[in-house]
């Protein structure tokens, strides 16, 4: 019975071990959303999946492989070009929300904006959903970069969160603040991307390296009272 129990403590802390371990393995990777769903101030022009899909971007990445900080620290630039890169919400509606699914239920703690130069979005508030009809807020009254349409090409702006796990996405934001350079009255986004992330465990969770430990040492235990037996 000894022998049993300590099979069961070894496989609860090894199964520990592996779930706090695959959590982190591909923390700080880039992702890209696999879909967007427009929930008001559409159908406008263009479509969502020309926000996710890197079509406007002068260097892609590769979703779930590159490096977050790396790609950005690289300044990648999105075209002022419209047609196929941008999607804008319906002409006069400055105020607009729309709704990106990971695909799957994912731990992300940054997004990556890039700001259309004409239209564009004012002010954002983000929420996550799990399962995209409860929502609840990650973030809200940012304020991304009022890019000039006379400066051509721009980068990104970068917002951090507490780390969470999360389905879905919802933007919901107010149009540009500089609607009238491209004489289009109406909010817009150029390209959208997300950090991976790791939740930590609370601080009287045993670290990987400790259960690592706390596991070989219950399987030597095991072995030695086998032994015995």
């Amino acid at each position: 019975m000894a022998y049993i129990n300590s099979k069961a403590r070894i496989a609860w802390f090894l199964g520990a071990f592996i779930s706090v371990a695959s959590a982190g393995s591909n923390a700080g990777v880039i992702l890209s959303a696999v879909s967007g769903t427009i929930n008001s101030g559409g159908p406008g022009f263009g479509t969502l999946a020309e926000t996710l899909n890197q079509s406007g971007l002068d260097t892609g990445y590769t979703s779930g492989v590159t490096d977050f900080d790396t790609y950005l620290a690289t300044d990648p630039l999105h075209t002022i070009a419209f047609s196929g890169f941008e999607w804008f919400a319906e002409t006069g509606i400055t105020g607009a929300s729309v709704t990106y699914d990971l695909g799957a239920a994912t731990v992300i703690d940054a997004l990556a904006l890039w700001n259309e130069e004409s239209a564009g979005i004012l002010t954002l508030d983000v929420l996550g959903s799990l399962d995209g009809v409860s929502f609840a807020s990650i973030a809200s009254g940012l304020m991304p970069t009022d890019n000039v349409l006379a400066d051509g090409a721009y980068g990104a702006d970068v917002f951090q969160f507490a780390a969470l796990s999360t389905q879905f996405v919802r933007l919901d934001f107010t149009g540009g603040p500089d609607e009238s350079q491209g004489g289009f009255t109406g909010g817009a986004i150029a390209e959208i991307a997300f950090r991976q992330g790791v939740i930590e465990p609370p601080s009287d969770v045993p670290a990987p390296a400790t259960i690592a430990l706390i596991g070989l040492g219950l399987a030597g235990l095991g072995w030695k009272r086998r032994r015995k037996a």
